[in-house]
């Protein structure tokens, strides 16, 4: 689906980019609740991070890898700033030395 987001930075693929960022965040946020109704029966707290803990895990690994994918869309749109062009607001010059001025009295 991000394939078809496109590459320019339109509403549509802003949309695109924006829900892809948030998922994982809002899976984070639910994980608990989402693998509580796997939790075996005999278990005291099925909302535990312990239980089903190698599921969990796997499941992390999958949001961050979409979480990835969404730093990859932006960073393909020209969102990120990468480039040392984007950080010219912050580079400070220092004064230039001129050694014949130097010589002079």
């Amino acid at each position: 689906m991000v394939y078809f987001s496109g590459g320019g930075v339109q509403i549509f693929s802003m949309g695109m980019v924006a829900m892809l960022l948030a998922s994982p965040f809002k899976a984070f946020a639910g994980m608990n609740e989402a693998f509580a109704q796997f939790a075996p029966k005999d278990s005291t707290n099925t909302r535990a991070f312990t239980t089903l803990l190698l599921q969990k895990v796997a499941y992390i690994l999958c949001n961050l890898l979409t979480l990835l994918v969404g730093m990859w869309k932006c960073n393909q749109m020209g969102l990120l700033p990468v480039g040392t062009g984007d950080w010219l607001q912050f580079e400070h010059r220092g004064e230039v030395c001129n050694p014949f001025f130097s010589i002079l009295p």
